[in-house]
């Protein structure tokens, strides 16, 4: 039996506005019956070089002064919780710059607080998180390793523990005896070793469409290969879970989603993060924007970024790559596009809309409201 798919409704919460304004629409969202999650982003600055936020690429910029005042993740999902009590939670983090016992432990306290709906999913990290404030990139894989290891020690250990790591080993370490919810902890991302870290230890794996898996076929053969996997580790891969984060553009105007395509702060998105490996445009036919072996999870600092830099990267990312980076269009079309990957195996689903960033401040509100319309009828199909 086909289990149904879990929604998760992304908020990037910010500190321009204040923390009500997250809970009103949280208590929307739990009000609709069709969203069963809130995504909350750890961030430390945003994707997009501070040279493009400007009011001629959006109307925002005038209400909005910079992209990059981001509330911490794990306070704003404690807040939320309270504030609409029977949400579930779900934290996006990475694995270097919380230590796993730090982590574990919040994860806890916070599946204590949503009755066992708590879910946190860890990357590898990107370097825009964690090279300004002295933490290395480089050894993101080795510390997940050690982030999904400790989590499942101290978990299924009422006693103290010891545990070699790679970064972090633990002597005599335990978190007491509590064990009233258990959190769900999955992997994020891709790669290799990111999927064997993670058939191995998680509860499950996400990554994001269509910037790895541009077709629903390409995301069904990662299910199966993944499955195969666990099955062969002697794990239940029924009992494993698929998520998918859409980059998505929403509107009812086939004019304005046009529009949205060729402004700066989407084709820029186009550009860096489109496909996050370069090389899978050639598969295409497309010349990638940047150099085959850039990652931006390696290589993008947007602080960094010349002017120069910037218009070189928007002239060579054209409206063509564009509309093959983002799952766009009314809320039916996207629930139909998205619902095409949950056929293929995903079963966890966030579109993650960023098109309110151009729109005027209604608009950009309704933003909301077309979210939760594509919940429901993801709700409605999975019941047909």
């Amino acid at each position: 039996m086909t289990r149904p798919v879990t929604t998760a409704l992304a908020f990037s919460c910010d500190r321009h506005t204040a923390p009500t304004d997250f809970a009103a629409a949280a208590a929307a969202a739990a009000q609709s019956g069709v969203v069963d999650e809130l995504l909350i982003w750890d961030q430390m600055t945003n994707f997009w070089p501070r040279q493009l936020w400007h009011s001629e690429h959006s109307p925002m910029a005038a209400i909005v002064p910079d992209l990059d005042s981001y509330s911490d993740a794990f306070a704003m999902s404690g807040y939320l919780a309270a504030s609409v009590p029977g949400m579930g939670m779900t934290i996006s983090t990475d694995a270097i710059r919380r230590g796993p016992a730090e982590l574990t432990q919040t994860m806890m306290t916070l599946a204590n607080m949503t009755g066992g709906r708590a879910r946190v999913m860890i990357g590898a990290g990107e370097a825009k998180q964690v090279t300004p404030y002295g933490w290395k990139r480089s050894e993101g894989l080795a510390r997940l390793e050690d982030q999904l290891k400790s989590f499942n020690a101290l978990w299924d250990s009422t006693e103290p523990i010891d545990l070699p790591g790679n970064h972090w080993s633990f002597e005599q370490a335990w978190l007491g005896k509590s064990r009233t919810h258990r959190p769900s902890v999955w992997a994020l991302g891709g790669g290799p070793k990111l999927f064997d870290l993670a058939t191995s230890y998680a509860d499950g794996i996400s990554a994001i469409v269509p910037c790895v898996a541009p077709t629903p076929e390409s995301w069904a053969q990662t299910v199966t290969t993944m499955k195969a996997d666990l099955d062969r580790k002697g794990r239940d891969p029924e009992k494993f879970e698929f998520g998918i984060w859409f980059m998505s553009l929403v509107h009812e105007d086939d004019k304005l989603l046009d529009r949205a395509l060729d402004n700066p702060l989407m084709r820029w998105m186009a550009g860096v993060f489109g496909r996050l490996d370069q090389s899978a445009w050639d598969a295409e036919g497309i010349e990638p924007p940047l150099p085959r072996n850039w990652h931006y999870a390696v290589k993008l600092l947007p602080v960094k970024w010349t002017e120069s830099e910037i218009e070189g990267l928007l002239g060579r990312t054209t409206h063509q790559m564009a509309e093959k980076s983002f799952v766009y269009g009314t809320p039916e079309s996207v629930a139909a596009q998205v619902q095409q990957f949950v056929d293929a195996g995903a079963t966890w689903v966030s579109v993650c809309d960023i098109l309110p960033l151009i729109l005027d401040a209604a608009d950009a509100q309704a933003g909301l409201a077309r979210n939760i319309e594509i919940c429901s009828r993801l709700k409605k199909a999975g019941t047909a």
